[in-house]
């Protein structure tokens, strides 16, 4: 099997760290220079199940060089050169778990730097939508809801630099308040 964090042919946009374009890298010739960063996009699923927020979060493949069998965001990836943050988020969530979503209704969090990446942090509410996932590209194995209430306990499965991310899991906390407001739950 083709190591799946290989990326033949493919160009990812750069940025400076005022968040302008600033070129293509590519990713199998990349040396971190301390003057780009790599654009990143991701977004979170999330619904309210019994009341609760539940988040959703994909089980990565055991045959992937980074983070294997590991715990990652709903979908993500990096931007690739020219395609917008919206662009990407909607390609890498069709390419991971199967499912189209709607540009309209991507929530922004925040723009933020994390190492040597510009992460860009969505939220999408899968309320009223079937859970009809699906795993061509063989990056993912499952995907699974986690409360809200049980995300400490859920951490440990979590890529560690995810799980170690002050903003993201401050974010979650977050949208945990918004959703509950949102649906008058709290």
């Amino acid at each position: 099997m083709k190591n799946k964090m290989e990326h033949p042919g493919e160009i990812w946009q750069e940025y400076d760290f005022n968040g302008e374009k600033f070129g293509g890298i590519d990713p199998n010739n990349y040396n971190y220079d301390a003057v780009r960063l790599m654009g990143g996009a991701a977004v979170m699923l999330y619904r309210l199940y019994d009341g609760e927020v539940e988040f959703l979060f994909q089980h990565r493949s055991k045959f992937l060089k980074g983070n294997p069998d590991r715990w990652d965001v709903s979908a993500g990836g990096h931007i690739n050169l020219d395609e917008s943050t919206l662009d990407a988020i909607i390609r890498e969530t069709r390419e991971e778990i199967g499912v189209n979503i709607e540009r309209k209704k991507l929530e922004f969090a925040e723009t933020y730097i994390r190492l040597k990446d510009m992460i860009n942090l969505y939220f999408y509410d899968w309320e009223d939508r079937a859970d009809e996932f699906s795993f061509d590209d063989q990056e993912v194995e499952e995907v699974k809801w986690v409360k809200y209430s049980e995300l400490g306990a859920f951490l440990p499965n979590i890529k560690q630099l995810l799980a170690e991310d002050e903003v993201f899991l401050a974010r979650l906390k977050e949208w945990n308040g918004k959703i509950l407001e949102k649906y008058n739950q709290s």
